[in-house]
């Protein structure tokens, strides 16, 4: 077993778990005493903190987070068995020498998000230890809205065990009812209001989204996502083609709702909304619309 480990990867919750593991095998753990942090502010300390005896021993946990890799790992040859290192980065390009020779000499490990299929069986045996059920397809619509992260689905599950208080069956109502959802799926309400005709109610929700400060700019965005979404499976179900969730690489439940919302307009009617959409992205840039007023335009024009 190394005593020098590498970390990345976008499941977070895993990661920090693990990292969480290895300091419990410190009977205490002090910062600045046998607990050291490195960034890229203070890589230079690296070498120091490698060195010497602290005041609980030769023993010492040194964590270096969001390096890029870019500081001499050959520092971290031969390190004194006492001495834990962690390395965390968002990801890594295992091109660089830096990472080839961490490979050599370290645990490297990539903690991934779990896949669809995993993260709806993970939903489902998390809610039976509690004696819930839930259906499958309940599960992925759970999935679909309250995104990948395990560290989300898990604060969601427990609420879910809270509400149920340890009997009944889970749908997708009572989802709605207690889950947070993701800004994503916020936004796809938005969106299912507006193929519905009801415009006020996806302006009011518009607004709901604005006073939770969430930015006008990256709703316009999740949003033109959504219609250009709308626009290819229109255009891949007119050339009859199969598995247009898995050509564009969307989630069952999002290619069954925006699938039935693009039925509902032309390939054209589709087209003139993007290119609304790209006029409004022209104008806001330059200053000649405002990004409020702009959005909630297209909207009544949808």
């Amino acid at each position: 077993m190394s005593n020098i480990y590498l970390f990345y990867g976008e499941e977070k919750y895993d990661l920090e778990q693990r990292l969480e593991k290895i300091k419990r095998q410190f009977d205490k753990l002090e910062v600045g005493l046998n607990l050291f942090y490195i960034t890229n502010e203070n890589i230079d300390e690296l070498s120091s903190c490698l060195q010497g005896v602290t005041f609980f021993g030769s023993e010492k946990l040194i964590i270096i987070k969001d390096t890029k890799l870019k500081f001499n790992v050959e520092l971290l040859k031969n390190v004194d068995e006492d001495i834990k290192v962690v390395i965390v980065e968002d990801n890594v390009d295992k091109r660089t020498s830096e990472y080839k020779t961490l490979s050599k000499i370290a645990e490297c490990v990539e903690f991934k998000y779990m896949n669809e299929d995993q993260m709806v069986n993970y939903i489902i045996k998390i809610l039976k230890k509690y004696q819930i059920n839930i259906k499958y397809n309940v599960a992925l619509y759970m999935q679909s809205v309250c995104g990948e992260d395990k560290g989300n689905i898990i604060n969601e599950l427990q609420k879910l065990v809270i509400y149920m208080d340890g009997k009944g069956e889970i749908t997708t109502e009572i989802i709605d009812k207690v889950c947070s959802k993701t800004l994503n799926a916020k936004i796809f309400d938005v969106l299912s209001k507006i193929v519905n005709r009801k415009r006020e109610d996806a302006i009011l929700s518009l607004d709901e989204l604005l006073m939770q400060k969430e930015p006008i700019v990256k709703i316009y965005v999740m949003l033109y996502k959504q219609i250009k979404q709308m626009y290819m499976i229109k255009y891949l179900k007119q050339k009859r083609e199969n598995d247009i969730a898995k050509i564009i690489g969307i989630h069952p439940f999002v290619y069954k709702n925006l699938s039935a919302s693009c039925d509902k307009y032309t390939l054209d009617e589709l087209k003139n909304i993007i290119y609304q959409f790209d006029e409004y992205d022209r104008k806001t840039k330059i200053g000649e619309m405002d990004f409020e007023v702009g959005l909630k335009k297209i909207i009544c024009s949808m």
